[in-house]
């Protein structure tokens, strides 16, 4: 409303023009079949590749009306400009589709018009982890494991170790919070019926993307060394501030409450790389 209003005021022949724009940008969306860069799509819809630049009133308003069009489960912990990428490839549109992207390890991958992927086979073959990237991610149409399930971690020196010490396992590293590249790859497994172990820190927002990452996958997720016993073993001398520990108000899986209750009681972080030899 605010943006709309100082725009009316400013410059109201211009307002029409946006939203006309936007308004076809909307019947753009309703027919992408490919995804597409957000630079090509502006120019379809525009005549101009930079017309939803960031910044420009087009782009707020783009952004503001996608948000309202889709949800998203990790929108409070994203980013601007993670939710940004988020919502625009909901839409089909990709504004970044290199630098955005996840560390995977032991996958098969096929693309869309059915032929397999033969770079990320040839990784598998060489038994070394695959940067995919949103571009390879986007040409994807089925991700299978070595195995029927997959190792997800947070932390890439657990990744390392884990995919060296175990060459037949299959594993994603997230790097901390959630990018779109790793929603992405754990939307293909959902397709697939892979079963996801996920193993993060134990901390207040390791918790919390535990949880989210477990609402958000739409198959047979389980939390792995995320229990009291873990954090017994992992739990440092780390003193966890009072406002990081309201994050815990928020997990609500009773799966996680007994490891929460345990962190609220020691009021101190566990790390995941020193439980790697068990994992």
């Amino acid at each position: 409303y605010e943006i709309l209003m100082q725009q009316y005021r400013e410059n109201p022949e211009g307002l029409r023009d946006i939203l006309k724009n936007i308004m076809k940008a909307y019947q753009q969306i309703c027919i992408i079949r490919k995804k597409q860069l957000l630079a090509v799509f502006a120019a379809q819809v525009t005549g101009n590749p930079h017309y939803f630049d960031a910044g420009k009133t087009a782009e707020r308003l783009l952004i503001l009306f996608l948000k309202d069009q889709f949800k998203s489960s990790f929108s409070d912990e994203m980013s601007p400009a993670e939710e940004k990428s988020c919502l625009l490839y909901q839409a089909g549109i990709l504004k970044d589709d290199l630098s955005n992207e996840t560390l995977a390890y032991g996958l098969h991958a096929w693309k869309q018009d059915g032929c397999i992927h033969k770079g990320i086979e040839g990784f598998l073959k060489e038994k070394e982890p695959v940067r995919l990237t949103l571009r390879t991610l986007g040409e994807l149409g089925k991700v299978t494991a070595q195995k029927r399930e997959v190792y997800v971690v947070e932390n890439p020196a657990v990744f390392s170790i884990l995919t060296s010490w175990n060459p037949s396992c299959a594993a994603v590293c997230i790097n901390g919070q959630p990018r779109l590249a790793g929603l992405m790859v754990l939307d293909l497994f959902a397709k697939s019926g892979i079963r996801v172990y996920y193993a993060g820190d134990l901390d207040p927002e390791g918790i919390l993307i535990a949880q989210k990452l477990s609402q958000y996958y739409k198959g047979e997720f389980h939390y792995w060394h995320m229990e009291t016993a873990d954090y017994e073993k992992c739990r440092s001398e780390e003193v966890i501030s009072p406002k990081r520990m309201k994050i815990l108000e928020r997990i609500t899986d009773e799966r996680l409450k007994p490891v929460v209750d345990r962190i609220e009681e020691y009021g101190t972080a566990g790390y995941q790389e020193m439980l790697v030899e068990e994992m």
